[in-house]
């Protein structure tokens, strides 16, 4: 009986046998090579086949009850698959798991914890790398088809990013989703309605109010009031239209196009919104919180934006999330801009921390003591214009 027990091993595992075993094959085959003791004792494979196959390294136990059908280290996928069957049939991934198991682009490590949520009355034994929470109406959060169950994308979105301590880590999570195609903010906005208590909510919800707006709004907004006013710089013209040159002319002093091949027949021109402009200074400050942002085509444009607003000499900034959470930075280095280009104005700390006050001459003003030159400090002495 052993033996024979033995050989239905050996089939399943090399794929052979009967239907019972093919069935098995399948089932390991769908689940990476990860199995439960239940699934082996349902398709007649018993403990003591189990163990012994163990012990000669045919298999290897990952967890308690929960096996896989080789030996090694576990790719992400399996060990995903393992932890779901160590929490039993009412777990759902959750969390950074169930973004990457979405196919979600992101700086996943495979020897990250697994994220399962498990439903509210049910306490589970920490064990090992599987991080559980308990979840209420679990149910009604899953994918209706996704195998091993799921939380929807939208939810595994928000839980997650509600759990970033920075806006701009939160703001970067759920506008990667969007600009992958995977969601969009309204999907995520009417799954907010029905998270009442998930922390954070407010913060994200403007973040998505904003995004369907394209975004920029969010970040200027957060310019103006945390960099701009918080650090008293002079008021900046908003969304500037510019007229530039095509990406195959390049722009004069007066303003026109002039082809660098062959003349076309009319001046080739395009037009841009700067978002933020010192006029006075030319300086230009751009905020990269946009859809897009991130492809190759539009950092090509936004290259040849930055290019063009050079040769007419004007110095662009460029900032993105960073700015949400290390206002006090940004506005140093506008601060030293301007200084260079000729501001004479009084910034102010806006708190006893404030990055600003690590320099106190982008404070008052005045003369740097190493060379008698005003406003501009040292080491914006080699910028352009």
């Amino acid at each position: 009986m052993e033996n024979d027990q033995q050989g239905r091993v050996g089939a399943a595992l090399r794929g052979g046998g009967d239907e019972s075993v093919r069935l098995f094959v399948e089932l390991r085959q769908r689940q990476k090579g990860a199995f439960s003791r239940t699934q082996a004792l349902e398709h007649g494979i018993t403990d003591k086949v189990l163990q012994r196959r163990c012990r000669v390294r045919q298999l290897q136990r990952v967890h308690h009850g929960v096996y896989v059908d080789f030996t090694g280290p576990l790719p992400w996928e399996t060990r995903m698959w393992a932890a779901w069957l160590a929490c039993g049939p009412e777990a759902a991934l959750t969390g950074k798991t169930a973004l990457r198991y979405y196919g979600l682009e992101g700086d996943w490590d495979d020897n990250d914890p697994i994220h399962l949520a498990v439903p509210h009355a049910r306490r589970l034994d920490r064990r090992g790398k599987i991080r559980v929470t308990r979840w209420r109406e679990l149910d009604a959060r899953l994918h209706p088809t996704r195998k091993p169950p799921t939380v929807r994308l939208e939810v595994a979105l928000l839980t997650t990013a509600s759990r970033e301590r920075e806006t701009a880590r939160q703001a970067a999570m759920l506008l990667d989703a969007c600009r992958q195609r995977r969601t969009t903010p309204q999907r995520l906005l009417a799954e907010l309605e029905s998270l009442g208590q998930l922390a954070g909510r407010d913060v994200i919800r403007q973040i998505l109010l904003d995004t369907v707006d394209g975004v920029q709004s969010f970040l200027e907004q957060c310019y103006l009031r945390r960099v701009e006013r918080a650090h008293g710089l002079p008021a900046a013209d908003r969304q500037v239209r510019a007229v530039t040159a095509a990406d195959s002319t390049t722009v004069d002093h007066s303003g026109t196009a002039e082809s660098t091949t062959t003349p076309p027949a009319r001046p080739s021109k395009r037009v841009v919104y700067r978002d933020v402009e010192y006029s006075p200074y030319g300086v230009i400050v751009e905020l990269d919180g946009r859809l897009g942002h991130s492809d190759a085509l539009s950092r090509w444009r936004d290259m040849s934006r930055d290019n063009a607003a050079a040769t007419s000499g004007k110095l662009t900034l460029r900032f993105g999330y960073q700015l949400v959470s290390h206002p006090c930075e940004t506005a140093a280095q506008v601060v030293t801009a301007l200084r260079h280009r000729g501001w004479t104005g009084a910034p102010r700390l806006c708190s006893p921390t404030c990055a600003l006050g690590e320099d106190p001459v982008r404070i008052r003003g005045g003369k740097y003591p190493h060379s008698g030159a005003t406003s501009s400090p040292p080491e914006a002495r080699n910028l352009p214009g």
